[in-house]
């Protein structure tokens, strides 16, 4: 297994993708910091970061697996490898950390464009939401960026072994990134009397990107950060065993 993880860290760091992201990450930070107003409200979400994370963790997973099968080395793999869960695995954990990565990377980031664009003016230890320190809602924030990305990493995984085709995968994430919250809240007020049901839909599950920083965001999602923050890794656990399910009977 560690031999696995070894060599997976080896070849997920001999592309150029990973760093492309960080650099990205960077800039649409940098972009969002010299385009708008900074705000407390900014800082605590880390400039918008954590919609960017998921968008490029889910690129840079996609070419991850991409590149296995366009250089025809995934059949080497599964020819040395019986266990195929190992294989996929040790793909997603990676990826995994890269997320982590990316995640330390935009906190840190934060500190700097906080310094070079206010400087003093917000403290990290005024109370700003749910009186809660500026300092906490951003440590919280972070943990719910982490959790999410569990949740469209193994989506976006799942997605590429049904179909193989980056393009469609990172466009599918997108769209559930960007327009499943608004589609979820939709469906609750269209059908009222089946909100106890439609809460516990996979794209309800996008609320925690902001309901652990705000507990308001509960009457919108209707569920409790403890329900949330469960339902959001089940899925994961679903879709990680789905995807394992067609890369182990789908030939290679």
């Amino acid at each position: 297994m560690q031999t696995n993880i070894m060599m997976e860290l080896y070849k997920f760091w001999h592309q150029k993708t990973p760093y492309y992201g960080a650099l990205a990450l960077l800039g649409l930070m940098s972009y969002s910091a010299m385009t708008t107003k900074v705000s407390a409200l900014q800082l605590v979400f880390e400039f918008g970061a954590v919609q960017w994370i998921v968008i490029i963790l889910i690129a840079v997973g996609s070419a991850f697996f991409a590149m296995e099968y366009q250089n025809h080395t995934m059949l080497l793999l599964v020819y040395k490898q019986v266990k195929r869960r190992v294989i996929y695995g040790t793909k997603l954990g990676v990826i995994l950390l890269y997320g982590v990565l990316l995640t330390v990377i935009a906190m840190l980031f934060t500190f700097v464009l906080k310094f070079l664009t206010v400087g003093q003016r917000y403290s990290w230890l005024m109370t700003q939401i749910d009186h809660r320190a500026m300092i906490t809602v951003l440590l919280i924030n972070v943990l719910g960026t982490l959790i999410y990305a569990c949740f469209m990493v193994t989506l976006a995984s799942l997605l590429f072994m049904l179909i193989r085709v980056n393009t469609v995968v990172i466009g599918t994430g997108l769209a559930v990134g960007f327009l499943g919250a608004g589609v979820s809240v939709g469906l609750m007020e269209a059908l009222p009397s089946w909100v106890n049901v439609l809460r516990w839909g996979p794209l309800n599950m996008i609320f925690i990107t902001q309901q652990l920083a705000s507990t308001t965001d509960t009457q919108v999602s209707h569920l409790t950060n403890p329900a949330i923050i469960g339902g959001t890794l089940a899925y994961a656990v679903l879709f990680f065993c789905l995807g394992y399910l067609l890369f182990k009977h789908r030939c290679v």
